[in-house]
């Protein structure tokens, strides 16, 4: 018998409180006058006796009210022993996370060690024990179950479908639901079984000492014995997306970080292939415990999602080996010069020399700035105005701050065909022109800060960062505030090129035009890749849309609200799901998802878990984060079965309900024999049955008032 609520067992002595109210209110005894004809009377010799039982039963009845009652709230279960075809509840949980791919010695993995251990305990339950599957990793292609049941074709088929996943397993989400489902059940308690390798990465969790079971539940853990790993390992433990605007025809370049978690030299192949069936192969050596990041090139023709996916190949593990990157492309981009064509020299054809973006995804237009407003519906990627535009401008440029603060680019370059205007550009521009300055001869241009984060895009492109002998003949010297990046200048001490970061956008200022009469840049053809950098600089404007996960994560953002989404792989594991958004699964293998939630579309890219190339296991009987629950750690035997851990299992009962029903029970019994009007019928009842009983009632109640003639009587004799 297990109590809940020990504590009202201490008030049990409180059941006696209706004995002494009788002893202690006992009525005392007095004395009634009656005559003494009364002696001639006979009366029922059985009345005092029957009036003892009667009260006897009502003080017994209200004894067992206050005991009833105080045993129900102390919450008592009963346990009862079952054998292993009995009346038992059993959950399988097996761990189907990425190290469980792993050999187990032999011809046979971890995982299929695990499932042939849940199979043989399903065989071995009898037909009244009732049991559910659960799966260490969330696995939408496996079915589940929200009760026990004791179909064993059901369960044998559940067990079929679990596969090898690429994540890292939630000890706490699959205990709890399998703590859930035995408390559901219509008798509590039974037996969790866990077939697992006991991988530190997901049983030494703090969150685990959080979860509670009740204390007829009783957890095995079978410890599935790993094997020495003596080849390297090498994991992709991160994804680096590109930190640009995705546009068609620009190349993407994303970098894959692979680090050796092992203490051996490895030397790896790192695969790529993409939507449009390119492939790349590039081979890594790596030190133990290095990293390193090797980018992957994508080249996007048109606009739309497009994915590639990496694996490595060469190492001694392979769950944590593979990645899929999904981007959004976005349509042809806007240029807009706020200006006319003319005043901008080789800059419109540097963006697009079609001016129909067939060659670089961009397209240009032109109008007054005025026009940013109605330009902002099209997101421009970049605007391009003068210096003598924005004096125009001046400090109503609220519109153009807040596009640039929102991830937009700015560039001001002088103007052809305006020599000045009136007024100062606006103050968060943070940049100014000096005298304006010509050298028939030229000037030689000189980069500067070559190690900054638009050099190396430079060079990612071209391979250097050499100008090629540049000079400029006509500049403005700029007149910069903090916060400002020199890129170009005239012998080094007059900057003509400078960039400042605002908000998420970007601000390029230049002091020279770009055209021949200016510099010798557009004969250089690094124009075009300086021009396009700028533009695609900065976060896409979809990424926002393009989330990216480890396998077993589910996406948080999305999964908010009760809305309906679905989601359909791009590449990767072939899935489909629909549900309310926060219902939707963790994704247990990598791969490309395109997820639909309201009006919002998501692309999803899943890489495997790192954590499950770690050879750390867990040792001993005993898991410290599980110390509030009965548990047991064994190594996994296939030989052996299940009865002994089956044998004499407890099968709990809860009283609470029947000790109530009794209370309820003894309070009607104690409420009828207490009721003084079925006291009187049977005291008239009696009278109608006796006469001489009558008699002795009506003088024990005439006693104040006694009858003349008995008087007499009793004189005469």
């Amino acid at each position: 018998m297990i109590f809940s609520a020990p504590m009202f067992l201490y008030l049990l002595p409180a059941a006696g409180l209706p004995v002494l109210f009788h002893f202690f209110l006992k009525q005392k005894k007095r004395e009634i006058l009656f005559p003494t004809l009364m002696f001639f009377y006979r009366t029922d010799p059985r009345l005092n006796s029957r009036r003892k039982i009667h009260q006897l039963l009502l003080l017994l009845m209200r004894i067992l009210l206050i005991a009833f009652i105080l045993l129900a709230l102390s919450r008592p279960r009963f346990q009862s022993s079952a054998a292993i075809g009995g009346k038992i509840s059993v959950v399988a949980v097996v761990d189907n996370s990425g190290s469980m791919s792993d050999a187990a010695g032999g011809d046979k993995t971890k995982l299929e060690l695990a499932v042939e251990g849940a199979r043989g305990l399903v065989s071995a339950l009898g037909q009244s024990a009732r049991m559910s599957i659960v799966t260490l990793v969330e696995d939408p292609a496996v079915t589940s179950s929200n009760s026990l049941t004791s179909d064993k074709e059901s369960l044998l088929s559940s067990l079929g479908e679990i596969t090898p996943t690429a994540a890292t397993g939630n000890a706490q989400r699959a205990l709890g639901k399998a703590f859930k489902l035995l408390d559901a059940n219509s008798a509590s308690g039974g037996v969790v079984h866990v077939f697992s390798d006991l991988q530190e990465s997901e049983w030494i969790d703090d969150a685990l000492g959080g979860e509670s079971a009740d204390a007829s539940i009783k957890i095995y853990l079978h410890r599935i014995e790993s094997q020495t790993r003596k080849e390297a390992n090498v994991a992709i433990s991160s994804i680096q997306f590109p930190q640009q605007k995705i546009l068609p025809r620009h190349p993407v370049k994303i970098g894959v970080v692979c680090r050796n978690n092992s203490q051996a030299t490895a030397t790896i192949r790192l695969n790529s292939v993409d939507d449009q069936e390119n492939r790349n192969t590039q081979q890594v050596v790596l030190e133990p415990g290095r990293a390193q990041t090797i980018e992957v090139a994508i080249n996007p023709e048109a606009s739309g999602h497009h994915w590639v996916r990496t694996w490595i190949e060469g190492d001694g593990f392979s769950a944590d080996n593979a990645a899929a990157i999904g981007i959004v492309c976005g349509r042809t981009a806007t240029v807009l010069f706020g200006g006319s064509r003319d005043e901008f020299g080789v800059l419109p054809t540097a963006f697009s020399p079609d001016n129909c973006g067939q060659f670089t995804g961009m397209i240009s237009k032109f109008g007054p700035l005025s026009s940013i407003p109605q330009a902002e519906g099209e997101e421009p990627i970049l605007i391009v105005t003068t210096w003598q535009e924005i004096r125009l401008v001046g400090q109503n440029s609220a519109a153009l701050k807040e596009y640039v603060e929102a991830g937009g680019n700015l560039l001001v370059v002088p103007s052809l065909k305006r020599i000045s205007a009136k007024g100062k550009p606006p103050d968060f521009l943070g940049a100014n022109t000096k005298t304006r300055m010509s050298h028939p001869r030229g000037v030689r241009i000189e980069a500067l800060g070559t190690d900054c984060d638009f050099w190396s895009r430079i060079r990612e492109a071209t391979g250097t960062v050499s100008l090629g002998g540049a000079s400029v003949l006509t500049f403005y010297p700029l007149a910069l505030s903090e916060g400002f990046t020199p890129l170009l200048a005239a012998s080094f001490d007059r900057v003509i090129l400078a960039h400042k970061k605002l908000g998420a956008g970007n601000i390029y200022t230049s002091g020279t035009a770009f055209d021949p009469r200016w510099n010798t840049l557009p004969l250089t053809g690094l124009i075009v890749v300086m021009a396009q950098t700028i533009a695609v600089e900065g976060t896409s404007l979809e990424q926002d849309s393009m989330v990216s996960l480890v396998a077993g994560e589910t996406p948080e953002r999305i999964n908010t609200g009760a809305q309906q989404a679905e989601f359909l792989s791009l590449t990767g594991n072939a899935i489909e799901w629909k549900g309310p958004a926060n219902e939707m699964p963790a994704f247990s293998k990598s791969g490309v998802y395109l997820v639909k939630s309201g009006d919002k579309e998501y692309c999803v890219s899943v890489r495997s878990s790192d954590k499950e190339g770690l050879t750390q296991f867990v040792a001993g009987s005993h898991l410290p984060a599980l110390d509030r629950i009965t548990h047991e750690i064994v190594d996994y035997d296939p030989a052996k079965g299940f009865e002994k851990y089956h044998h004499g299992q407890n099968r709990t009962f809860n009283l609470f309900l029947p000790l109530l029903l009794l209370a309820t029970l003894a309070l009607l019994v104690e409420g009828w024999l207490a009721n003084p009007r079925r006291a009187r019928s049977q005291e008239t009842s009696r009278s109608k049955g006796t006469p001489q009983t009558v008699r002795a009632g009506q003088s024990d109640s005439r006693r104040d008032k006694p009858n003349p003639q008995v008087l007499v009587s009793g004189g005469a004799g």
